[in-house]
Order: C-alpha cells, then structure tokens, then sequence
C-alpha cells in the first residue's frame, strides 16, 4: 500500500515538471529593446569660443593746447555727435600774442614795402653804372631778408591762430561719452585724454581660435553669440577679420562684429561666439548611441517585425550626441536605440514603448528606487 503511494507521488512530481517545462518553452523571455524610426534632419558641428564685447571704435580726445578749462558740454553716459563741442581752454593769453604778433606783421609789412621800393630804385641806378654790384646786393640782402621776415611772422599768426582755435575742443566722432576728465578751472594737459568716447553702435567680440578650426572660418561667415545679459536667444554676428598669424598664446584672433542700434550691449559684457564647423541639410540623423563600433565595423540593429539585424552604416558629422548617416537607410526604418549592446544579429526582441519606459523610470525614482 505505502509503495504504490510512493510510485503515484513520484509520477505526479514528474508530469508537473515536465508541464512547466513545456511552459517555458511556449513562452521564450525576449530582450526588450527600444527604437525609433528613421527621419530627415539637419546637423551640424560647431565650436564656441568665449571672448568680451568691446566698441567696434574707441577715441581718446587730448587737448593740443595745456590750460584752464572753461567749461565742459557732455557728461559720462551722453551721447555726442561728430564736431559737437565737448569743452573749451583758456585762450586769453594766446589771443594777446595773436594781437601782438598782427601788430609786428603790420610793421614788418610796411618794412618789406620800403625795402622793395629801394630794390627796384637801385636796380635801376645798377643798370646804369651809377651804384657798384656790390652795393646792389647788400641792398637785395636787405630786400630778401624783409621778405624771410614776412613768411616767418606769416607762419607764426597761423600757429596763434590754429591753437586758439584748438581751444574749443570738438568730438572727433559720433558716439557715447565714457570718461570725462575735466572740471572747471581744472588745468588741462596732453598728459591726460579729457574725454573717451566709443562707437556703440557696432561690436565687436574677439576670441582666439585654435589652429585646428581656424581654416573652417571665412570673413563674412555669420555666427552665433551668446549674450545672457542682453538676449536668451544667440544674436546673429558676422565674421569682419581673422589674423594670419597666431599670438602668444597659439591661437588665432577671430574678430565678429554685431549691430547694436538699440544700445543693448555694453563693453566688456562676456560672450560666447559659435563657429559652424560643418553643417548639412535634410539628411538621415540618428541618436549617437544607437551607431556602434567593433572591429573596424560600424553599424546599426534594424528591427524588421521583432527581428534585430546588424546592418552597416557609413558615418558623417558628428556632433558627440547626434551623428549623420551617409549610407542608404531609408526614411522610417526602426532602428534600435536602447539595449543595442547587449543583442545579436538575428536576435529576436520585444520593442518596448519609449513613452512607457520614461513613466516607468519616473515612478522608480519617486519611490526612491
């Protein structure tokens, strides 16, 4: 009796195991894998250089004529127009020697007058061996030098005369006033530019660019310049010059010009300047991951149904999170983008709902998993 009792137990053990055997292989557990499908997009490879804005152009005005100031127009942060007048010197002593100097003209005038008078006069008498050569010339040195008088006091009115006007100190530019160094009755020197004025309304960033990128860039290429204090958004800016030669530090100054009507940016605000260093229109791009490479191969898994297939692809730029594919995949094609690394060619998978899995991955981290 106890026998057969053991006989049918042993029986029923084995009927289950072989029942859960058949199970498991009615219901193989697939690798789980995620795809997307194959579009049409743009790409690019850009380096970023970071650099200072500065005003496109910048003037110290210094006064040619040391004094007293007499009074000043503008004030830091105005702006000026070109010729406007920006502050004036004491030019009383100047007008003094100018007035003295007219009067030593006049006379000196009157001197040459006299002097040519007895020059024609003799000249005459000479012709008619009335007065010696030698004579004749003492009284052309007397002529000649009544003449050098002249020109020199002619000389010394128009310096009197450009200084004093060099006294009222006009804008060499249009721009914006940002130094002032004059007070009234202050004394002013060429030691020191009375006021700095920049043109605001174009700047410029300059940055050092390195050998390896310096030949991707040309004059009047248009690039991208971060300004977080001014914009969210890149500003547009334009390539103006690129030295031939590189500084102490090895790298290539690049200069990029902006617009600024609007007074927006300010010198010396930081800047971020991006080169494009190659760009291509309406073609396939994927993720970087999903492009792998091993021995010298460098491919993709194709899902066609829930088949995996190795596929070898030609590469293009790559940006380090996108990359370009040259080869043929046509537009649409499922191509594995997560658990690629771990599946083999022919390798039957289960796609896995992109969506659900970021759900799934959000709830674990809420709970702390």
């Amino acid at each position: 009796m106890n026998q057969k009792l053991i006989v049918l137990s042993l029986c029923t053990v084995l009927l289950a195991g072989c029942a859960n055997g058949a199970s498991e292989e009615e219901t193989p557990v697939l690798r789980s894998v995620e795809v997307a499908a194959v579009g049409i997009d743009s790409i690019s490879n850009a380096f970023s250089y970071s650099g200072k804005a500065a005003a496109v152009k910048e003037i110290s005005v210094v006064t040619t004529v040391a004094g007293k100031v007499m009074s000043y127009n503008f004030e830091v942060g105005d702006t000026v127009r070109e010729n406007q007048v920006l502050f004036t010197v004491d030019s009383s002593n100047l007008t003094d020697q100018l007035r003295s100097s007219e009067a030593n003209y006049k006379a000196s005038a009157l001197s040459l007058e006299n002097a040519e008078k007895i020059y024609n006069n003799n000249q005459v008498l000479l012709e008619q061996g009335i007065i010696s050569k030698n004579e004749m010339d003492q009284i052309k040195l007397s002529y000649d030098s009544a003449k050098a008088s002249m020109e020199a006091l002619d000389i010394s009115l128009d310096v009197l005369k450009k200084q004093i006007g060099d006294c009222t100190v006009t804008s060499p530019m249009s721009g914006v006033i940002v130094q002032r160094n004059v007070e009234r009755g202050s004394f002013i020197s060429q030691a020191t530019p009375a006021y700095v004025i920049m043109d605001l309304s174009t700047i410029k960033v300059e940055v050092g660019v390195s050998e390896q990128a310096v030949n991707s860039i040309h004059v009047g290429d248009e690039v991208q310049v971060s300004m977080s204090a001014v914009s969210d958004t890149p500003l547009i800016g334009k390539v103006s010059t690129i030295s031939p030669a590189s500084g102490q530090a090895g790298t290539y100054s690049v200069k990029v010009e902006l617009n600024n009507k609007d007074g927006s940016i300010k010198a010396g605000m930081l800047a971020d300047v991006s080169f494009t260093k190659e760009k291509a229109e309406a073609v396939v791009v994927l993720p970087r991951s999903a492009v792998l490479t091993k021995n010298d191969e460098t491919y993709v898994y194709v899902v066609e149904g829930d088949i995996a297939k190795k596929t070898l692809v030609t590469t293009g730029i790559d940006t380090g999170e996108t990359i370009e594919i040259t080869s043929d995949l046509p537009a649409g094609t499922l191509v594995v983008t997560r658990g690629q690394t771990y599946i083999s060619d022919g390798e039957q998978v289960a796609l896995q709902d992109p969506a659900a899995s970021a759900e799934s991955s959000s709830e674990n981290t809420a709970k702390g998993e």
